[in-house]
């Protein structure tokens, strides 16, 4: 387990797209929060199709994330590479490697450790393209979720694809150890159509018969389902069309709230910089894009301000430790829940297990996982 203090956190930067610019944002975000004295690591998780050494200006061999993933070594901050941007480290993507694009479920969970573990005050993670599970379950681990996207109809709709499959796989894995509940989100997802079924509405309504106890969870598992939205090459002054269609279709769709948190102009300049591109932020001509770039930063807090996380330490279980303190609350007399069911306090244990670990010790329950510090 990892007691984590408040000062660090995870952007993870995705989309249902590629060429939308996911790693142009990662770039400019980086170079805005280092250039404000705050340590940055960059991760890019885009296995198979690596890019962001080119645009950070890195030349030549360097260590990459397959490193980690192959064991050639042991910890994920023995591989950071550092940039020409003071503050700004780098943990490079790989190109393909057998094994290294689909990791398996033990590689993958250690990985979310190693990222947690990260001695920065930021950790940007660049993901690769697509709806795949590996994706979506690196998306779910961050603090602030940030989808961009382009004003034109097929990225907006891979957009919203993204987003779907990022609510689908966040409800699969809180859900998970309710058998019924997992094969009844499982099944609302194989059948949905054009028009599109699940959604936290739908869900809602569904527990309702199957599930009551659980109905509680509903608001809180929304309030921590809230990613940010990022456009690129956005029309000057004012909102794309397309752009407040996502946020309606996502709203009346899925039941879930976009938070729009600015767009990124387009610059010509830009695609003569792409061996470096922090240095085309310093230039006058990259001025309005990096501008830009502080404004959206500003705004990420905004994102989580429902989010009671920054309270007090984040307590990261590990999911073999998860387990056990799952048992460990099967085994609790009733008394300890009142009148309530525990199988709520199970469930937060999958997203929100500082309050699940708060409640218990408020009833005078203890665990030595309560205090082991990561």
């Amino acid at each position: 387990m990892n007691q984590n203090g408040t000062s660090r956190k995870i952007i993870s930067v995705g989309g249902g797209k590629g060429g939308v610019g996911k790693s142009i944002l990662s770039c400019v975000l980086g170079t805005v929060l280092a250039r404000a004295g705050l340590r940055v690591i960059i991760v890019d998780l885009d296995l198979g199709a690596a890019n962001l050494q080119t645009y950070l200006g890195i030349r030549g061999p360097t260590p990459t994330i397959a490193d980690f993933i192959l064991n050639k070594v042991s910890a994920l901050d023995q591989i950071i590479v550092e940039t020409t941007e003071k503050n700004l480290g780098l943990i490079c993507g790989a190109g393909f490697v057998p094994g290294a694009t689909s990791p398996p479920h033990w590689m993958k969970l250690k990985l979310m450790r190693h990222l947690k573990a990260l001695p920065a005050d930021y950790v940007i993670i660049d993901l690769g393209a697509g709806v795949q599970f590996n994706t979506l379950d690196f998306f779910g681990i961050s603090d602030w979720g940030v989808v961009i996207t382009a004003p034109e109809p097929g990225a907006v709709m891979n957009a919203y694809s993204f987003i779907k499959g990022a609510l689908f796989r966040k409800m699969q894995n809180i859900f998970r150890s309710h058998p019924a509940v997992a094969a009844m989100i499982a099944s609302g997802i194989k059948q949905d159509g054009n028009d599109g079924e699940f959604s936290v509405d739908w869900f809602r309504q569904t527990l309702q018969t199957s599930a009551p106890e659980l109905l509680p969870l509903i608001s809180e598992v929304e309030q921590s389902f809230r990613p940010a939205l990022v456009i690129n090459r956005a029309p000057e002054g004012r909102t794309h069309v397309l752009v407040n269609n996502l946020l309606s279709l996502c709203h009346e769709k899925l039941g879930v709230r976009l938070n729009y948190v600015g767009g990124l102009p387009e610059v010509r300049g830009l695609s003569n910089h792409l061996l470096n591109v922090t240095r085309f932020f310093s230039l006058p001509a990259g001025q309005a894009f990096f501008e830009a770039a502080e404004r959206i930063v500003s705004r990420l807090p905004e994102a989580s301000a429902d989010d009671d996380r920054d309270a007090s330490p984040i307590l990261d279980f590990t999911e073999e430790e998860r387990d056990e303190l799952l048992q460990f609350i099967d085994t609790l007399d009733d008394r300890v829940f009142n009148t309530a069911n525990r199988n709520p306090w199970k469930v937060r244990m999958y997203f929100n297990p500082s309050e699940v670990v708060n409640f218990l010790v408020s009833r005078g329950v203890t665990h030595s996982l309560f205090s082991k510090s990561g």
